[in-house]
């Protein structure tokens, strides 16, 4: 991995590490950083913590590195609470002891702790269930597909709908995908048992316990169980169509937040076309 891959995959991870999206870079390349490559607040405290990105490639950390990077780092403004080494380099008890010794120094100095986030420690992280759409992200074409296994692919997001500008709507969704059916005694395509659920589409409202599976494209009428509104319906199968080759992204995203309005005019030609369905 070279080291602006590195970077956007620490970049990521730690914006949930530290519970704060708004963790980003320092500066851009050719800019003095004081060693510093990302930062953020940890939980949305006072406390600002440093990344220091380290791509060390069939070899290890050095004392030096960190030495280096850590004095630098004392001329951050403003000052640091922690800085973090995070490296492709395995963990490695000598270097763990350094950043525990160089801690005491610093502290005692009134600067910032030090602690190393070794390659191990960083794939356990993104591990992590909650972190697989990141394993996806940055290491696709290493992984296993759950869906080839026969495993369900959801994720819960917050969709906010209105019309004209105003919106007046939300919904907590759980949104997801049915593996496809393999090919079994010679026959995929069996619409029995099974079978019939395979390779389909679903969502849920989690405050409304209602649940649905849907076609590509959606259709209001696929969703009107699910949601309080032929209206509301009408909006999300809108949202679902605009997004329907993007579907994948949307379930191994990082966005949680979505909004989707219609305009006035395209309320009122929905609403004229309930009336000549009533009337017929």
């Amino acid at each position: 991995m070279d080291d602006d891959r590195f970077e956007d995959l620490c970049l990521a991870l730690w914006k949930r590490i530290l519970n704060q999206p708004a963790t980003q870079r320092n500066g851009r390349k050719g800019q003095r950083q004081c060693g510093v490559d990302i930062f953020g607040r940890r939980d949305q405290s006072a406390s600002w913590v440093a990344i220091q990105c380290k791509v060390r490639t069939g070899g290890k950390l050095s004392e030096k590195d960190i030495r280096d990077d850590v004095e630098s780092a004392k001329a951050f403004n403003p000052r640091l609470s922690e800085m973090i080494f995070a490296t492709t380099a395995r963990k490695d008890v000598g270097i763990q002891e350094f950043a525990r010794m160089l801690t005491d120094k610093n502290l005692a100095d009134g600067y910032f702790s030090v602690s190393v986030c070794s390659w191990d420690d960083i794939r356990d992280e993104i591990s992590q269930e909650e972190n697989l759409d990141l394993c996806r992200r940055f290491f696709e074409g290493a992984l296993i597909n759950y869906e080839n296994l026969g495993i369900a692919v959801a994720r819960i997001v917050r969709l906010s709908v209105g019309v004209g500008g105003r919106i007046d709507s939300t919904y907590e969704l759980l949104l997801g995908r049915t593996p496809k059916a393999h090919a079994k005694n010679g026959n995929a395509d069996n619409a029995f048992g099974l079978n019939y659920w395979r390779g389909n589409q679903f969502i849920g409202s989690w405050h409304d316990r209602t649940f649905d599976t849907f076609p590509n494209p959606a259709f209001a009428s696929d969703l009107e169980w699910v949601f309080r509104s032929k209206r509301d319906a009408y909006i999300v199968s809108k949202w679902l169509n605009q997004n329907g080759e993007n579907f994948t992204d949307i379930l191994y995203g990082e966005t949680d937040d979505f909004s989707c309005e219609i305009s006035r005019e395209e309320f009122r030609e929905f609403t004229d076309s309930l009336r000549e369905q009533a009337n017929d």
